[in-house]
């Protein structure tokens, strides 16, 4: 593989894994095809298309800010036509660190009063994301029981912590 497909291959990161399993080849095909010869890199207009068609589609797939709650905060089943958007977050590596992050973020807020708040409810604050995030730690039967919800039967490869 040479520089240019090598760094065409990167650009095609800006799309997500299920898209450059089934159409990623086309797509570099296609850069291979408009590269001059000697050229060691994509143009930067090619560059900023495959990054803008990248980012676009993950945005069109991604569900709204209400529905991506519930399912990252509480595990709901996101509606039919977000299931491959779930599909692509619970099989990515970065999956867990997502959860972990969504729950800090949710309970931020609380987290600036602590000082002002009764005893009990500082220990409610503290231990109930902690709680949740090792939950988290048997992560491959929630990724199993999360893709079965969204319609997948499929085994998650490798360990997945």
């Amino acid at each position: 593989m040479d520089t240019y497909e090598r760094r065409c291959r990167l650009l095609a990161r800006a799309y997500p894994l299920r898209y450059r399993q089934t159409r990623g080849e086309e797509l570099i095909g296609t850069l291979l095809d408009l590269a001059k010869p000697e050229q060691t890199r994509p143009t930067l207009r090619d560059s900023l298309d495959v990054v803008r068609g990248g980012i676009a589609l993950r945005l069109r797939e991604r569900p709204p800010l209400w529905h991506w709650a519930l399912y990252r905060l509480f595990h709901k089943r996101l509606p039919y036509a977000y299931r491959w958007w779930a599909r692509d977050d619970l099989l990515d590596s970065r999956y867990l660190a997502r959860q972990c992050a969504t729950l800090l973020l949710a309970t931020s807020p609380l987290w600036a009063f602590i000082g002002l708040m009764p005893i009990e409810l500082v220990y409610t604050v503290i231990s109930w994301p902690l709680i949740r995030m090792l939950g988290f730690l048997p992560q491959r039967s929630l990724r199993l029981y999360q893709l079965r919800r969204h319609g997948f039967d499929l085994e998650v490869q490798g360990d997945s912590r």
